[in-house]
């Protein structure tokens, strides 16, 4: 079976107003779903992010850094999580059930075999 990479997106404000209580709760929701992934056999991997990074780029053979990511909108990657399925439908199906989808939308991909493939 493939794996699907789902990149948790979301606008700070989505979670800006959320109480300590309703924080936690939140992260219980996560936590359990990723539980319930794990014993079906499908968890691969699930991580959050920071909230900052580097950007790298190369122009004219010089390489550059920066200190980003620098979004040109509020949303943000906050994590991901790769999961096994059959296909596209499924993937779907998995990451529809996910808690996050509350808070934001969740970008699903499969990861190719060998190099980018346009499926």
């Amino acid at each position: 079976m493939p794996d699907y990479i789902g990149l948790l997106r979301r606008e700070e404000k989505a979670v800006e107003d959320l109480s300590p209580d309703e924080s936690q709760r939140v992260l219980e929701r996560y936590l359990a779903w990723t539980d319930r992934m794990d014993r079906e056999g499908r968890l691969r991997a699930s991580h959050p992010l920071t909230r900052t990074g580097r950007v790298l780029r190369q122009t004219g053979g010089a390489l550059s850094t920066t200190d980003g990511p620098h979004t040109e909108s509020a949303e943000v990657v906050g994590g991901y999580i790769v999961v096994t399925a059959d296909d596209y439908d499924q993937a779907a199906k998995i990451f529809g059930t996910h808690p996050h989808l509350r808070y934001g939308p969740i970008e699903v991909r499969r990861v190719a075999d060998e190099s980018c493939s346009e499926e």
